[in-house]
């Protein structure tokens, strides 16, 4: 099932999701469920985990241009 199709089916919005996969943004689950970006293997491995595998790993298109991870850390000026 594609992740359009499950998020749909169990009434989740973006930010839903995003929480429950962990360390990815709303507009990241957005881009990944309209088909716009691939996933990074890491969060195809976590979607496929967090869904009970509901949402293969093979479900994703074969462009990958994965989502910038979630970071929240400050990040150091040099």
């Amino acid at each position: 099932m594609k992740l359009i199709d499950y998020m749909r089916a169990e009434k989740l919005d973006d930010v839903t999701m995003a929480r429950r996969v962990g360390g990815i943004t709303q507009h990241c689950i957005r881009k990944l469920k309209y088909g716009e970006r691939g996933p990074s293997l890491q969060t195809a491995i976590r979607i496929h985990e967090v869904t009970s595998g509901i949402v293969g790993l093979t479900e994703w298109p074969r462009k990958r241009v994965g989502c910038a991870p979630n970071i929240t850390e400050p990040r150091s000026v040099a």
